[in-house]
């Protein structure tokens, strides 16, 4: 029977949700909007998407869209996905860079060997079964360098305080950074562009996959780099020191 007020009597208020007749839907909050949708993972980690598409859309967007990217890499699961894909990436940029090197060898040794006195036992560069045989194993040369390069950095972000969702996370971004090794196959200028733009997707990756602010994460990346080039601004002094200091002993001696 429907509920009958006096005239005049303002309609009663809807209860709670929990009050609500079974399949009524409590209207949105006043004024509030809709929680935004959660974003889509990367191609390569959907479910059923088409490898070689996923690959393709993955490696476009970390190269034209790099901080939508890391905003949709998953930080949970295994690392079986973002292993993959590093190993695949890392694979095409030592083919291309070893196919380039015989090229430029077998130049060199052309140029070489048109020149008088020419030694045929003369060689330049790594003999031409080694570069194969790099071309066979850089799977694992990958993988090596893909830890202890994710291991380098995550060291830098704890001591920077930066470090704020594991390892693992650390991981991702660098195996998906691993894309910029498609750029090896630019001749003479691909290997630095790659090298450029790699650090600037380490710094975007890092400061959203670990939750922390670009400036921590530009110094993770460039700290280890400023650190080498002390070293080895040391270890030239000392050597330049020592071949001074031995010239100065062979003049005193000369006397």
């Amino acid at each position: 029977m429907a509920d009958t007020y006096p005239p005049g009597t303002p309609p009663m208020p809807p209860g709670p949700p929990s009050m609500q007749p079974p399949g009524t839907v409590p209207p949105p909050p006043s004024g509030g909007a809709p929680p935004p949708p959660t974003a889509q993972p990367l191609p390569w980690e959907q479910l059923g998407y088409p490898a070689l598409e996923g690959l393709y859309e993955t490696a476009k967007l970390v190269l034209t869209a790099p901080s939508q990217a890391f905003a949709r890499m998953s930080l949970t699961g295994t690392l079986g996905k973002p292993l993959t894909y590093a190993i695949i990436f890392g694979w095409i940029g030592i083919i291309a860079n070893q196919i380039y090197s015989i090229a430029l060898r077998g130049a060199m040794m052309g140029f070489l060997s048109a020149l008088p006195g020419y030694n045929p036992k003369l060689t330049f560069g790594f003999p031409v079964f080694v570069s194969v045989g790099l071309m066979v194993v850089a799977p694992v040369f990958v993988l090596i360098a893909v830890f202890i390069w994710s291991a380098i950095l995550h060291l830098f972000l704890m001591l920077v305080g930066g470090a704020n969702t594991g390892f693992a996370s650390t991981v991702r971004v660098v195996c998906y950074t691993g894309t910029i090794q498609v750029l090896q196959v630019v001749p003479f200028c691909g290997g630095m562009i790659a090298a450029i733009w790699g650090l600037v997707l380490y710094i975007i990756g890092l400061a959203i996959a670990q939750r922390t602010s670009q400036g921590k994460a530009a110094l993770a990346v460039l700290l280890p780099f400023v650190l080498c080039c002390v070293c080895v601004a040391i270890v030239a002094l000392a050597f330049g020191a020592a071949i001074a200091a031995a010239f100065g002993h062979l003049g005193h001696f000369g006397r």
